[in-house]
């Protein structure tokens, strides 16, 4: 049983030779793993993936906040339509809508669940202005979004005043 073993022990040790003899292989650890360079172009690999996706995704979700200010807009847009029906003219707070609580003397803004503050900035009796606003980010501007009704308007939908006040800046956030 020993020389067996002594020969596999040869073979063993021949076969090292042969790797370690190939260019290939020069100045590698027998043990394997990874080298330095290669772990280095690996984290380099994933920080360029991280500054690409992380601004789509953070952009993303803010898109997904805006539509629901949109939504409370389209909201205070048919909640007035009611109001109108009822007594001749717009609501001039938002508390007087039936979506936002429907009682007049409960405040001048709401806010949604992703902190838009809804309020109606003018109402008469052919017209009336709603706005959701929210500051997302300290160097852009303030997000806005309006509705505007008026008699004359067939199909109003709400508009971004400041479109790139949501987008967000890797730079910004690194170095501000």
């Amino acid at each position: 049983m020993i020389r067996a073993s002594q020969r596999k022990e040869k073979r063993v040790k021949a076969s090292n030779a042969k790797i370690l003899a190939d260019p290939c292989f020069q100045g590698r650890n027998r043990t394997g793993g990874f080298t330095l360079v290669e772990l280095m172009v690996t984290v380099a690999i994933l920080a360029i993936l991280a500054a690409v996706a992380v601004p789509a995704y953070v952009n993303y979700v803010n898109r997904a906040r805006q539509s629901e200010a949109i939504l409370a807009l389209m909201n205070v847009k048919m909640d007035q339509e009611i109001f109108w029906d009822d007594h001749s003219r717009y609501a001039g707070t938002i508390s007087c809508l039936p979506s936002f609580g429907n009682n007049c003397s409960a405040g001048t803004s709401r806010l949604t669940a992703s902190g838009y503050r809804i309020k109606v900035t003018q109402a008469g009796a052919s017209t009336f202005r709603a706005q959701a606003s929210k500051k997302v980010y300290p160097y852009a501007s303030t997000d806005i979004i309006e509705l505007y009704v008026t008699a004359n308007t067939t199909d109003p939908a709400p508009n971004v005043l400041h479109p790139d006040a949501i987008a967000f800046s890797i730079f910004k956030w690194i170095f501000d």
